[in-house]
């Protein structure tokens, strides 16, 4: 009897406690005079940096990485019943700070409720590259582990021996079909944003895990005795 090729996938998924908060804050002001709105959202940028400059050290945190965009400005031109107001003057930028220490990113969240201007739009959470790297190096190899498993049920079940493999590769390369799912280990940050607000700061502090899956696809073979 000619050797049976067992064709499957293997896939593994594990939840990860988050490491790192990534803060997405936003300086905003608005006025009738152009210059003094922007010097405010200067001035109280500075006031939200402060604590980030002195706690920022790329290698021991706890402010890892931060990253300030520049000043966006505009004008709007109101008019009530048709007729022309004076004009009001935007000026905002948008800020990322990461931290390694949720105690420290809450604490300093607490500082910027009190900060009128300054409004908080989410935190992103997620793991230290190098912790991510080995998760997902074991995701991997824990599915391929599955795909073996799935492999020998199917040859006990027919009483075909033990299973050896022939190929093994990121889903989709071994059809040229399109694959409905990621090819390879990935770590998905926890779904829904928190949305922008300026108080109850604290409830942002609840970091979901991240999510870890992993999927592969194998051939295997086994010759009936």
């Amino acid at each position: 009897m000619n050797e049976v090729v067992i064709r499957v996938r293997g896939e593994y998924e594990r939840e990860v406690p988050a490491e790192r908060g990534t803060a997405r804050v936003v300086v905003r002001a608005q006025g009738s005079e152009p210059g003094p709105v922007r010097a405010r959202v200067e001035a109280d940028c500075g006031t939200v940096l402060a604590d980030v400059r002195a706690w920022h050290d790329p290698d021991a945190g706890p402010v890892r990485r931060y990253v300030v965009d520049q000043v966006r400005t505009s004008v709007q031109h109101p008019s009530h019943k048709g007729r022309p107001r004076p004009p009001v003057h935007h000026a905002s930028v948008s800020l990322a700070v990461e931290f390694d220490d949720v105690a420290r990113l809450g604490g300093w969240l607490s500082q910027l409720g009190a900060l009128e201007n300054v409004g908080v739009r989410g935190i992103d959470w997620d793991l230290s590259g190098e912790h991510r790297r080995e998760v997902e190096r074991v995701a991997r190899q824990e599915a391929l582990r599955q795909a073996l498993a799935r492999a020998q049920d199917y040859a006990d079940a027919l009483d075909l021996g033990t299973v050896s493999a022939r190929s093994i590769a990121d889903v989709g390369l071994l059809d040229t079909r399109p694959a409905p799912v990621a090819a390879r280990a990935f770590a998905a940050a926890p779904a829904g944003a928190a949305p922008e607000s300026d108080d109850g700061l604290g409830a942002l502090l609840a970091p979901d895990d991240i999510t870890v899956r992993a999927a592969v696809e194998a051939e295997f073979v086994v010759a009936p005795a």
